[in-house]
């Protein structure tokens, strides 16, 4: 098998794949994804069109996210309103010196609220009533320690001196101890899209 065929190979197999890949992950959009990918054969049509489609659903998500922005505001003036109208209706039961009221839709009563906190000094409540926050696991600054130990073992392996490297890596150890925990994990691959 020449080069040139066995690239192609891989390249098939590779775009049967990546097909078979999105055939497994629809539901109800099924026949959207046989007419976006019907006749496709090469991988590099496949994934064209796999970014179209991709491109298709970030607008689709750009639109949802904006009815949802919309939606908010609406509910948050809707609860916004429920709270005036409470007001008004509790002000005008107090006004008309109303304990309680009942009417076809619903009964409203007015009654002395409990006792609520106010603070007047922070600094003067004793520390018995402050809240500790939980502990935090510094993500970051646990895997920059962790990377430079990892470069200073890789640095240390490559020294070709028995005797040099068996002491760099006692140096690592001493100036980049493990730490229990938590390790370094293999990173795999990563795609990046540049939308033009």
């Amino acid at each position: 098998m020449t080069d040139t065929s066995r690239i192609l190979q891989l390249e098939i197999e590779a775009a049967r794949t990546l097909l078979d890949g999105l055939k497994a992950m629809v539901g109800e959009d099924e026949q959207a994804l046989y007419d976006t990918f019907e006749g496709e054969t090469t991988l590099d049509g496949a994934i064209r069109k796999t970014l179209f489609a991709n491109f298709e659903d970030e607008i689709c998500i750009d639109g949802i996210k904006a009815l949802v922005d919309k939606l908010d505001e609406r509910r948050k003036r809707a609860e916004k309103r429920i709270e005036v109208r409470r007001g008004l209706i509790e002000q005008a039961m107090v006004l008309a010196h109303w304990k309680k009221k009942a009417f076809d839709i619903a009964t409203v009563s007015v009654s002395d609220a409990a006792k609520r906190l106010e603070i007047d000094d922070e600094s003067e409540i004793p520390t018995q009533f402050f809240k500790r926050a939980e502990p935090k696991l510094d993500r970051a600054g646990l895997g920059k320690v962790l990377k430079e130990r990892d470069k200073a073992l890789i640095a240390a392996e490559a020294i070709k001196d028995p005797k040099a490297r068996e002491e760099a890596l006692k140096r690592v150890d001493e100036e980049h101890p493990a730490i229990p925990g938590a390790h370094l994990a293999e990173g795999g691959v990563t795609l990046t899209i540049y939308r033009r």
